[in-house]
């Protein structure tokens, strides 16, 4: 009997595993995580469309959401598994960071020029490179209001003219996180993947563009980063208000 030939499929690659410390999980923690609830991308593609999809972390005989903790970070960081982070807590309304993702053409190009605006603020955006774009992430000295953090980097991209997805009919353009200016007790809102994470679908690990690519390094410039602080973001929005068709979008977020 003939045999079938088969097409030659190359290996999938293994992600670099790093040792990752409490101490680096812990500041992590301080930095990124706002709420416990997280979800977590899945190691092997969709049978369908082949995308790695992120789901909710759940415990697989209770079905209860799991709760973020050193050791998920600890895991996270070293590679052997990848979360998203949710930007709002819904008892505060505010968030840690605000994170503006692009994966465009040319998105490159308009982080940075986010970047040199944001900077000429004195607010410094610290640039994470991703597997179809990048991300541009800016730190908080505590939890700020979630709408004031949108108010302020949509300002900045309708006076730019940077793309913003989803407005006046555009199909590309910037994602800004958190995606909402208020969530209910019970909602989630976005996910992010998780900085210094590795991307499940190439098994590659996006560090941030200004530091040496390695844990220690990676968190020393992270704590290096100068934050947003409160009476910085409230004088950036102080009498600005978002155009009524980017408010739409931004409801329906």
């Amino acid at each position: 009997m003939a045999q079938v030939a088969t097409a030659w499929k190359a290996p999938r690659p293994q992600p670099e595993i790093l040792p990752a410390t409490v101490g680096q999980a812990a500041e992590y923690m301080a930095w990124f995580v706002n709420r416990r609830a997280y979800t977590r991308q899945t190691d092997r593609p969709d049978e369908h469309s082949g995308k790695y999809y992120f789901y909710q972390a759940r415990n697989r005989r209770t079905k209860e959401r799991l709760a973020l903790d050193p050791v998920v970070i600890q895991k996270h960081l070293a590679g052997e598994q990848t979360i998203g982070l949710y930007a709002i807590n819904p008892e505060t309304q505010c968030s840690k960071w605000v994170a503006i993702d692009a994966d465009y053409e040319g998105a490159y190009r308009d982080l940075r020029t986010l970047k040199w605006e944001l900077e000429q603020d004195g607010v410094h955006a610290v640039v994470e490179m991703s597997r179809r774009g990048a991300h541009l992430w800016i730190l908080c000295e505590r939890p700020l209001p979630a709408r004031l953090c949108r108010t302020y980097i949509y300002s900045l991209a309708l006076r730019l003219d940077v793309p913003i997805k989803g407005t006046f009919r555009q199909v590309d353009g910037i994602e800004v996180f958190p995606r909402q200016d208020e969530i209910g007790a019970s909602e989630y809102g976005n996910a992010i993947r998780g900085p210094l994470g590795i991307h499940r679908a190439n098994m590659h690990r996006y560090w941030f563009e200004d530091a040496p690519s390695n844990l220690a390094d990676q968190i020393a410039y992270l704590r290096s980063v100068k934050r947003l602080s409160a009476a910085e973001l409230e004088t950036f929005t102080q009498g600005v208000s978002i155009p009524a068709s980017v408010c739409g979008r931004i409801a329906k977020d």
